[in-house]
């Protein structure tokens, strides 16, 4: 009973948070959800600028020698299930005396507090 109560409060408050964000669009669930598949149009967007080439030995230097790391976790995260190798970089990082601190967005991840879930999952 417990799993049904909480899954149906996050689904509703996805469901409620889509509504509000739609509004503030000023476009209808309709349209977010099923509009705007295969419809681009327009040129392509011209990519400018240079790719900056680093080495891993050089930001494993940058982040050991850090003060502060802020990790920014993403969707990506959250499909890759890279909490576990998180885990072991920020206890690397804390190893060193580097203060790691995480900067989530309510929202990231399929579902709100996803992203919390996972990494306390793993410790974090």
């Amino acid at each position: 009973n417990m799993l049904l109560i909480v899954g149906s409060l996050i689904g509703s408050s996805g469901a409620v948070l889509t509504w509000i964000m739609c509004r503030a669009m000023n476009r209808s669930i309709v349209s977010v959800i099923f509009g705007g598949l295969g419809t681009a149009k327009g040129p392509q967007m011209a990519i400018e600028g240079e790719a900056t080439v680093v080495e891993l030995d050089d930001v494993v230097s940058d982040l050991v020698s850090a003060k502060k790391v802020i990790i920014v976790p993403g969707y990506g995260l959250a499909v890759a299930q890279g909490q576990y190798p998180v885990a072991e970089m920020v206890a690397t990082l804390r190893a060193h005396r580097v203060e790691v601190a995480f900067a989530i967005h309510p929202v990231a991840g399929r579902m709100p507090g996803q992203l919390n879930v996972l990494l306390a999952e793993a410790n974090i």
